[in-house]
Order: C-alpha cells, then structure tokens, then sequence
C-alpha cells in the first residue's frame, strides 16, 4: 500500500510538471503566432504603405517633371520674348532717328510704324511680366514637389529601415511555431500517459482501501460479536452465580452432633450398679 502511495505522489509530481510544461508550450505557442501574426500584418502593412508612398512618389515625380518641362519651356519664351524686345527697340531707335531727317510724307508713315513698334514692344513686355508670373507660380510648384520628394523619400527610408527588423521577427516567430507544433503533441500525449498511469494507481489503491475497509469492518464486527459473546457469557455466569447463591441461602442449615461430655462419675459409697451394654452400631449397607 505505501509503495503505491509513493508511486502515485511520484505521478501526482510528475502530472504537475507535465501539465505546467504543457501549459506553458501552449502559452508560448499562442505568443508566437500573435507574434508572427503582428509581424506579417505590420509587413503587409509597411508594403502597402511603401506602395501607396511610391505611387504619390511617382506623381510627384511625373508632376515636377511636368513643372520643370513647364519652367524649360517658360524660360524659352521669355528669352525669345527678351530678344524680340530688344530688336523692337533697336527698330524704334533706328525709325526715330529716321524721322527726324524724313520728309513730310515719310514721317507719317515713320510715325504709323514707330506707333506700331511702341505696340509690339508693350505687347512683348506683358508677355514677359505673363511668363515671370508663371515661371514664379511654377518655380513653387517644383519647390513644393521637391520638398514633399524629399519628404516620401525619407518616409519610404524610415519603413525600408524597419522591415528587415519586423522580417527577422517575422522568421524567428514563424520558427517557433513550427518547432512549438511539433512539441505539444509529444507533450500531450506524455500527460495524457501520466493521467493514465496515475488514474491506474488511484484505482489500485481505491481497490485497496476498499479491502481495507471491508476487512476492518470485518474485523470490527468480529470482535464486536467476540465481545458480545463474552458478555453473554459474563452475564449467564453471573445469573448462575446469582441463581446458586439464592439456592444456597433458601437451603437449611445442617446442624453438627454435639459429642457429649463425658459425665463425672461420683466415689463410690456403695457398690456399683451394673452398666447396661451398649448398642451396637448399625452395619452400613454395602
């Protein structure tokens, strides 16, 4: 019985130890695949975000390309503007000197293409004040592309910069699980051998004390009917005795023979009688 008792503390230990062992794989399965989840998730995540950055980068890119082709375009014009201005005034120089030494007829026709000219110079200046104006409005656009370039460049570093943190995360949470997977089972199943065992044992010993307890109930009631039968004796006997002893006191008191003294025979003054011969005792009866 106590070698059982031993041996079932032993598994009772051993199921303990099992089942924390078991409990905690479980446990750190469940934070290995939260991990591995969070890590994947915040993967996707930093994808998509670099996705969605290179996008905006990209029409960034193609909207500052399209300003600087603008500014190209616009610094064109006005050089070529800047040039026929500077030929219209020449002109007007030229014709203005001319009419100074024109006849009558030639200056009106002198003054109609100064007058002319003076147009044409006005119209070319407003075209240049037009193409300054946009080259400044354009000049902020291509400021505002290359600062918010630069900013999606430095975002798409930060998250670049991170990812190959989140990936090792990523392998080693993937690891665990695996080798986690593989190890509950064998875990399990050596509990579930303990829970056996053990469930064996404590039949055993239920059995055991069961007996026990049947023969200490057997016991009990056997010394109990062993007392029970002293006492029946002990009580007999001592009505018995009670009995004898009341006979024994109703019973007549036998009464012992008195010898009889023998009598003093007086001096003789006269001569003595002649004694009578005693009776002979009675034979007993064979």
């Amino acid at each position: 019985m106590k070698s059982f008792s031993k041996k079932a503390v032993q598994l009772q230990q051993k199921k303990t130890r099992s089942s924390k062992i078991r409990n905690k794989a479980i446990r750190s399965l469940k934070t290995a695949r939260k991990l591995h989840r969070k890590s994947t998730s915040a993967i996707n995540s930093i994808q998509r975000r670099v996705s969605k950055i290179h996008a905006e980068l990209d029409d960034v890119s193609n909207a500052l390309q399209h300003s600087l082709a603008q500014k190209e375009s616009i610094q064109r014009l006005k050089i070529n503007a800047e040039e026929r201005l500077k030929q219209e005034k020449e002109r007007k120089k030229q014709i203005e000197s001319e009419i100074s030494s024109a006849t009558s007829n030639v200056r009106d026709q002198l003054e109609f293409t100064l007058n002319t000219i003076s147009d044409q110079i006005n119209e070319i200046r407003n075209e240049i004040r037009q193409r300054n104006s946009i080259a400044r409005k354009v000049e902020k656009i291509i400021e505002g592309c290359n600062t918010k370039k630069s900013k999606l460049c430095s975002q798409i570093k930060t998250a670049s910069k991170s990812k190959p943190r989140i990936i090792k995360i990523m392998n080693e949470s993937k690891k665990n699980v695996a080798k986690l997977e593989k190890r509950l089972p064998s875990l399990t199943k050596t509990e579930k051998n303990i829970r056996k065992n053990f469930s064996r044992i404590n039949s055993v010993i239920r059995e055991q004390a069961k007996r026990k307890k049947v023969s200490q109930t057997k016991s009990r009631r056997d010394k109990s009917r062993k007392a029970a039968e002293e006492r029946r004796i002990q009580n007999l006997a001592r009505k018995l005795a009670t009995q004898m002893l009341a006979e024994k006191r109703k019973a007549p008191k036998k009464t012992k023979a008195k010898r009889k003294a023998p009598k003093k025979t007086k001096a003789k003054r006269k001569a003595p009688k002649k004694t009578k011969a005693k009776r002979k005792a009675p034979r007993k009866r064979r």
